[in-house]
């Protein structure tokens, strides 16, 4: 293990949560007119790792997984949303048809698609088959707009004013809700199957199913918010049970699920495996997960199994929205610079091939691993590192890179004890602070505090982590 001066961030854009790309192939009449028919809430990164894809079986796997990642209740054996998108899609085929072009796909059959029928339609005067129209959308269960209302003008041939598409691109993204199920590739280069993905039988699901409550020993979670892949939030967490490993092992096996229940009772979102976690000084193991969640409010529930013993518990998280945007003066929109997580770390090992049961196989980025704390309680003995990630900074019109000053200041029981300048940033969209050894400070509490300008957008970020030394 060795720990790094400060530098960028190992890029948690979590750019290891995508799937690699192979070499383009020819795509057959019906790979071509599956994907026609998916058009209107296919994402680019799909888009892409669809034709790329050599072989016919991977890519009649991808459109599993495709609608599965769509599909509100996996436990029914019907897919709803895909039955409501095939009605949808035939009915705006019908209404929106342009000469040369599927009705789906023009701007006004996408929208009807993603968004439904409009709340008002005001027909312009107009020549073409499609006159111009206005549409008027409110707010709706489960869907919400800016304002409590969304007004959207069409031309003659159902095109809407330019940037609406990547609002719409937005909309297609928010309709991944089992976000837990990817189009990752395993070891021999084929997508991971689709029933491979769903989750185990094993001790750790047997418990988290269980409506009675377990505690055969201490167990608790840390968790992160970052940013992943596809543009949405992904929840890292660590799991830490006083198992009471023996003193002389590194490691012991347990088996670890997770799942995350949505404010509306429905389960959103799961994990299960097994690892070799990691033993802690006091005896107990921790070991990671990894979720990936649409912002919104959740209960947590963590099981951990090894050998004949097994806790659960619950905890409340909020997972925030990275890919907030706001309207500008001029009628633009703009994204809303956002912190993440703080994620505090004892060092960085060097990986050439992530092995799946790593205690910490989830905080592999690129070739390098970093050690997560599992909880914010610490000794004099420890060196601590501070990983912090901004999003949706404003990029400069002139350059197109963010500008940003960064500032930190640590706090010892209400009081400042150390600060940075505020200088500008190199890498404005993350970086380290530390390692910082803790043996210089005196027991109590402390707050890592930073403050963050985006000069462009004119907005001041503050973020703050506590922690505790003990004697």
């Amino acid at each position: 293990m060795r720990h790094r001066s400060c530098r960028s961030l190992i890029l948690l854009a979590l750019a290891v949560l995508s799937p690699a790309l192979a070499a383009a192939q020819k795509l057959d009449k019906e790979d071509k007119k599956w994907l026609d028919d998916v058009r209107p809430i296919m994402l680019q990164d799909e888009d892409k790792t669809y034709k790329s894809l050599k072989d016919k079986s991977d890519r009649l796997e991808f459109q599993k997984i495709f609608w599965a990642r769509r599909d509100p209740n996996l436990a029914t054996p019907e897919n709803e949303y895909q039955a409501e998108y095939v009605k949808a899609r035939a009915e705006a085929d019908q209404r929106y048809r342009i000469a040369g072009q599927a009705g789906s796909t023009t701007d006004c059959g996408r929208t009807f698609v993603l968004l439904g029928k409009p709340d008002d339609v005001q027909q312009e005067p107009g020549a073409g088959l499609v006159q111009p129209q206005t549409w008027t959308y409110k707010d709706r269960p489960g869907q919400t707009f800016q304002g409590g209302r969304a007004t959207i003008a069409f031309d003659a041939e159902c095109r809407a004013p330019v940037g609406f598409s990547a609002q719409l691109d937005q909309v297609a993204m928010s309709r991944v809700v089992q976000r837990s199920i990817d189009y990752r590739k395993g070891k021999d280069g084929h997508l991971v199957r689709l029933q491979d993905q769903l989750p185990k039988d094993t001790p750790a699901w047997h418990l988290v199913r269980q409506a009675a409550p377990r505690e055969d020993f201490p167990l608790s979670g840390r968790v992160t918010h970052l940013q992943g892949a596809d543009g949405g939030p992904v929840v890292l967490g660590v799991a830490r049970g006083g198992v009471g490993a023996p003193a002389a092992e590194k490691t012991v096996p347990v088996a670890l699920a997770v799942v995350a229940t949505g404010s509306d009772g429905q389960e959103a979102g799961w994990w299960g495996r097994s690892a070799n976690a990691e033993v802690q000084p006091d005896g107990s193991a921790a070991a990671s997960f990894q979720l990936a969640l649409k912002p919104g409010k959740y209960t947590l529930k963590l099981a951990m199994a090894q050998s004949e013993k097994g806790s659960v518990t619950s905890f409340p998280i909020t997972v925030p929205d990275f890919g907030q945007v706001e309207t500008l003066a001029d009628g633009t929109t703009a994204p809303v610079p956002t912190f993440g997580s703080i994620l505090m770390t004892r060092g960085v090992e060097d990986v050439s091939e992530n092995d799946p049961e790593h205690a910490y196989a989830n905080f592999v980025f690129g070739n390098s691993r970093l050690i997560p704390c599992s909880g914010s309680t610490f000794t004099k003995n420890d060196v601590v590192s501070f990983w912090w990630r901004v999003y949706g900074l404003r990029p400069d019109p002139a350059s197109g890179k963010p500008v940003a000053r960064l500032s930190m200041v640590l706090m010892h029981q209400g009081r400042a004890i150390a600060r940075s300048e505020d200088k500008p940033e190199r890498s404005p969209a993350g970086g380290e602070i530390g390692p910082l050894p803790l043996a210089n400070y005196q027991p109590g509490k402390y707050t890592l505090q930073l403050k963050l300008s985006d000069n462009i957008a004119h907005k001041e970020l503050t973020h703050e982590e506590p922690f505790e030394i003990q004697p």
